[in-house]
Order: structure tokens, then C-alpha cells, then sequence
């Protein structure tokens, strides 16, 4: 991690032409020193935020790929990624690691440069919503690191398992140890709860954080801590900022990018880290069988004119998977929380509203089930088939697998062999890059029992 900080001051640097070097030869080159830098800092989203680790994706059961493919994979981490190989580096980098600290180390740069700024009465409300979103990326960027980097949550044994590095300083020197699980947990939540009263409702533009924003990331993560009552309230606080939903009757799915960037249910633009094997994948072929022929999703999601489902139903309005917070993810939130609670009516009320935005219109009939629990297996399976490519089905894995009704084990056919990943095995953590690990000497994650 110090090396990949120390080499985001050295491009600063490196960005700056000698000419502007010699005309302008003092910190503030590189430290920014008013509120528009501070803000420009936030808005890089071609190389710093609004971009997530992608290795859940890889090694989720959203996709196939044939073993043509899988051979000429650009990347050994996508190739032993989708085999689920106890080493994945094979001394390649770690961009799903450095990515998110990066965000990390600008939100620690903003941070400590608005303490040295006081904002009059006209610029407090720059002043915090800066705050705030520095709060906001700096806290994603820690869950999604938890989601790949550490072990699942489990409120039985917090104290004892191993977080993440929480980095809260720039200071690329700092120590750097390993947070227990709870205390990442707490940090985040801490964090995001701070950033609540600091940002606006919505944002002026989407790759912006924003309260419904920071209301939903905090329903993705009391969901992945399994406290259901948390989650359906924060997805009420989001819901009741922004609940639209876009009605897919309207699309065009002849199109080879039906859903466009920034669409109506898009409440935070972020994308996965660009792997090749995106290009390549394949929709899972029971996942396909599953749709309805009524349910647009089967078109709108997929193109299948070859005989084989590709996925084409980003939110970005390009090939780019999208991994951002959207209307539909917390109404599926909301209604597994109400099902789990033992509500089934809402559960029910909640995934008909989605599915009824779905279905060729005159088409679809209510979902109706006997029990919440039954209601609960619906809207698991509707999950499915809705966050399609998201980026969530990893952390659902990983939680599900604490309920034996609910477990997986995944399985990849490749050259004649089997590969396997049955429930809470300890490749569900992926391996921390062997340079971090080198440089900081923190300890490495248990790949096998």
C-alpha cells in the first residue's frame, strides 16, 4: 500500500511539465489549495473514484466462459480468478487493492486539507459537502475492500477475525496494521453516518455522493452484516429520497446498449475495475432459462442471436460493469429485509413494484406466496436475476452461505477438469497482493483449510 501511495505523489509530480515546474516551484503544485481543487480531486472518476474492485465478479456464478477464451485471458488474476486457484498474482499486481486506496489516499488529502481551511458563512456548505463526500468514497472504498480482502461477517466472532488496513491519514509513512472485522465495520459505518448531514439529498451530478447515496451504500452493508432491521431502514431513508424506476417497456432491446448512462434509477455511477473477461463471459445458462418470456429483462439484459446469452445490460451506457447504487438493488433490499422480518405482504408489495416495471405491459401477474418464508426464496431468486453482472452476487454468496438453505457451491468445467467452490471455504477471501504484503508485513489471508 505505501509503494502505490508514494507512486500517486511521484505521478502529481510527473504530471506537470518542466516548464510549469520552473515558472511555479513550491507545494502548492501538488497540494491543492482551494475549494475547486479540492473538489476536482473528487470528480476524478477516470482513474481514482467511482471505480470497484472487480474480483467478486470473477469469481461469481453470474457468468461462464468457454476454456478459448479462458486461455487467452489477458491477466493470470482473471484466469485463476475464475478457477478459484489459491494463488492468483503469479506477480501481477494487485488493481482491485490499490484502486480503493487510492480513493482512500485522496479522501485522507481532502480531509486533512479542510481542517486547515475556514470556510465563511457563503462557503460552509462547499466546506461540507467536501466533507461529506470525502466521508462517503473513503467509506465505499473500505467496504469494498471488506467484501474482497477480509472474511465474511460474522457477528459471532468480530473480536477475533481480521479486517483491513484503515488507512485515516496521508501520511504514506504511517504504520500500516490490519483493523479487526468489527472495527472496519464500525469505521465505515461511522463514517458514512457523518457524512449523512453533510451532503445534499442528491447530488448535481451522479458520480457524486449524496445523503441517498450514503442511505443506500449503508443498506448494501447492514445487508452483508445480516442485521435486516438496519437495512430495511436505511433502504426507507434512500426510497424516500429517490424510489423511481424505469418501466423497460420504454426501451429498445435491438439495441446493443439498451439502458443509458445516468438513467433514472441510477442513484451513484460507479464502475468494476476493466478486466478482459467481461467481453468474454457468458450469462449463467440457468440464470437465462430463468426469465420469463414475458420479462424483458431476457432481452433488454441479454443478447442471445448466436445461441449462446451475452450480457448487455450495463447501467453505464457502455461495455463498462456497472456496480454503482441503483433504485432497483434497494427495493429488492427492502423486500427481502420486510420477508426476513416476517412482513410478507411489503416484501411482496416492494418486488411487484419492480417486477410489474419488467413485464411487457398487460403481462404480469402479482406474485403471491403462502408464507414470508416462501416469499424470501422469490425475491432471492428474483435478486438474481435482476443484479445481473452487478458486482453484488459475491457479497450475497458470502452471506447466504451462513444459512444452509441458502448455500452454494460453485462449479467450473475447464479442459476436462473441475473446479469447485463449496460454501464459506476460505477462498471466499481473496489472497492480499504479495507486494503489499512484502512492503507492510501485515498479515496474509488463509487461502486454504
Amino acid at each position: 500500500m505505501k509503494r502505490i501511495l508514494i507512486l500517486v505523489l511521484l505521478i502529481c509530480f510527473s504530471s506537470c511539465s518542466d516548464e510549469f515546474l520552473e515558472k511555479k516551484s513550491d507545494k502548492s503544485i501538488i497540494i491543492p489549495t482551494t475549494y475547486k481543487d479540492l473538489q476536482s480531486l473528487l470528480d476524478n472518476n477516470v482513474d481514482a473514484f467511482n471505480i470497484d474492485p472487480s474480483l467478486g465478479f470473477i469469481g461469481s456464478d453470474d457468468y461462464t466462459i468457454e476454456e478459448m477464451y479462458w486461455e487467452y485471458l489477458y491477466t493470470a488474476v482473471e484466469r485463476n480468478g475464475y478457477t478459484w486457484n489459491a494463488e492468483i498474482y503469479e506477480g501481477e499486481t494487485g488493481i482491485d487493492w490499490n484502486t480503493p486506496y487510492k480513493q482512500v489516499f485522496y479522501c485522507n488529502v481532502i480531509l486533512e486539507r479542510l481542517t486547515e481551511l475556514n470556510p465563511s458563512d457563503a462557503e460552509t456548505e462547499t466546506w461540507n459537502t467536501l466533507k461529506g463526500s470525502a466521508l462517503f468514497f473513503r467509506s465505499m472504498a473500505f467496504f469494498n475492500l471488506l467484501q474482497v480482502y477480509a472474511v465474511p461477517y460474522d457477528v459471532s466472532d468480530l473480536e477475533e477475525k481480521l479486517g483491513i488496513p484503515l488507512r485515516l491519514t496521508a501520511d504514506v509513512n504511517a504504520t500500516i496494521t490490519r483493523a479487526s472485522l468489527k472495527e472496519s465495520y464500525d469505521r465505515l459505518i461511522a463514517d458514512l453516518e457523518e457524512s449523512i448531514p453533510l451532503l445534499p439529498l442528491l447530488p448535481d451530478y451522479k458520480t457524486r455522493p449524496s445523503q441517498a447515496a450514503a442511505y443506500g451504500l449503508l443498506s448494501r452493508v447492514y445487508l452483508v452484516m445480516r442485521n435486516y432491521e438496519k437495512a430495511k431502514e436505511y433502504s426507507d431513508s434512500c426510497l424516500s429520497i429517490t424510489g423511481s424506476l424505469m418501466d423497460y417497456n420504454s426501451l429498445d432491446p435491438s439495441k446493443s446498449r439498451p439502458i443509458v448512462q445516468f438513467n433514472d434509477e441510477v442513484i451513484l455511477h460507479s464502475t468494476q475495475v476493466t478486466y478482459g473477461i467481461r467481453t468474454d463471459a457468458y450469462v449463467n445458462a440457468d440464470i437465462y432459462a430463468s426469465y420469463d418470456n414475458n420479462d424483458l429483462r431476457k432481452t433488454i439484459f441479454v443478447n442471445n442471436d448466436w445461441g449462446v446469452p451475452i450480457f448487455k445490460g450495463w447501467y453505464t451506457g457502455s461495455s463498462r460493469l456497472f456496480s454503482g447504487i441503483a433504485t432497483d438493488e434497494l427495493y429488492l433490499n427492502r423486500a427481502e429485509c420486510y420477508a426476513r422480518m416476517g412482513d410478507k405482504d411489503k416484501a411482496l408489495d416492494d418486488l411487484n413494484l419492480l417486477l410489474r416495471n419488467r413485464f411487457v405491459s398487460g403481462t404480469f401477474s402479482p406474485v403471491t406466496a403462502s408464507s414470508a418464508a416462501e416469499a424470501l426464496v422469490i425475491i432471492l431468486n428474483e435478486r438474481r436475476k435482476e443484479l445481473l453482472f452487478r458486482n453484488t452476487r459475491w457479497s450475497d454468496l458470502r452471506r447466504l452461505n451462513k444459512e444452509t438453505a441458502f448455500a452454494t457451491t460453485l462449479t467450473r468445467t475447464l479442459n476436462g477438469s473441475i473446479y469447485t467452490l463449496p460454501p464459506n471455504d476460505p477462498r471466499y477471501t481473496y489472497p492480499i497482493p504479495p507486494d503489499e504484503i512484502l512492503i507492510s508485513q501485515i498479515p496474509q489471508n488463509t487461502r486454504q483449510e
